[in-house]
């Protein structure tokens, strides 16, 4: 059932923190009602990968289309040295090194 107008505003307001599995690690995540109220707002479906797995995707996608080979080996989960957020990178962090993930890097870069 659509609802516009006052319909969708009171429908939105309603909207509470689901509990999906994603299809590619099998661990749950939370799909919350912020993020609910966005995807609706575009149209999309219900997120069926969790964030990493997402992000796991799209990094790989990029990097095929720029005609990088990669493997499982290429690709290396690590956390943001500022706020602590998983990652993943295409290069393994050495001992001593620094990642960032984009949002804390582009605050310390200034932009």
């Amino acid at each position: 059932m659509t609802m516009t107008g006052e319909g969708v505003a009171m429908e939105e307001n309603n909207l509470k923190d689901k509990i999906l599995i994603c299809r590619d690690c099998g661990r749950k995540f939370t799909f919350t009602a912020d993020e609910q109220k966005l995807f609706g707002q575009k149209g999309w479906s219900d997120p069926i990968r969790c964030v990493d797995c997402r992000q796991r995707k799209k990094l790989i996608k990029k990097l095929l289309e720029d005609g990088v080979p990669i493997s499982d080996e290429g690709i290396h989960e690590t956390r943001c040295a500022n706020c602590g957020r998983k990652i993943l990178s295409t290069r393994e962090v050495r001992e001593g090194e620094k990642e960032y993930c984009r949002e804390c890097w582009l605050k310390i870069k200034g932009v």
